[in-house]
């Protein structure tokens, strides 16, 4: 189960988990380190309990399909998804070391205008990208949204959670 110590456990016989980095109602999201490359990813895992339920099941697996067919630089990155033995099921995607816009609202209160405005395009650069190929994300949210402190410049911006994304193809709609 997600509740044990994981720190150090093996995962699908390439990632070693290193820490859990947060916890939500249906999985967590670990910090991982790819045994045989050495890169540090991030790896979100749907609990056994969790993955029994086929919507649910389906849900993840089409967020993996859905996020690998972007590659719009303020989207998080998906490398690989899988079945662990145990029924639950993960995503493996760029690890992004920043915090969310969430926070950065809680703790610093709100963003100044022309930061705010920067965060905004960054982040309809991504969702130009992802309608473009019939993708609608329908969870937008500062939580869903990371800002990655560079050396010298703005905060790069990563969209995150496309998890109830629709393929608006796959309804016949546009």
């Amino acid at each position: 189960t997600l509740s044990g110590h994981l720190t150090g456990t093996l995962i699908d016989n390439r990632y070693r988990i290193l820490e859990k980095l947060g916890e939500g109602g249906m999985g967590a999201v670990y910090k991982v380190e790819h045994v045989r490359m050495g890169k540090i990813l991030a790896l979100k895992i749907l609990r056994p309990d969790s993955a029994l339920d086929k919507g649910l099941k389906a849900r993840f697996m089409q967020e993996a399909r859905v996020v690998a067919k972007l590659s719009h630089a303020n989207t998080v990155q998906v490398f690989d998804s899988g079945e662990l033995q145990d029924g639950g099921l993960y995503i493996a995607m760029e690890y992004l070391p920043g915090r969310d816009l969430s926070w950065h609202l809680r703790a610093r209160g709100a963003l100044a205008e022309e930061k705010a405005i920067g965060v905004a395009i960054q982040v309809l650069g991504s969702l130009e990208e992802a309608h473009g190929l019939g993708i609608v994300h329908r969870d937008l949210k500062p939580a869903n949204i990371m800002l990655d402190r560079r050396k010298g410049a703005d905060d790069q911006v990563k969209l995150l959670d496309f998890g109830i994304a629709k393929l608006l193809e796959a309804e016949g709609r546009k």
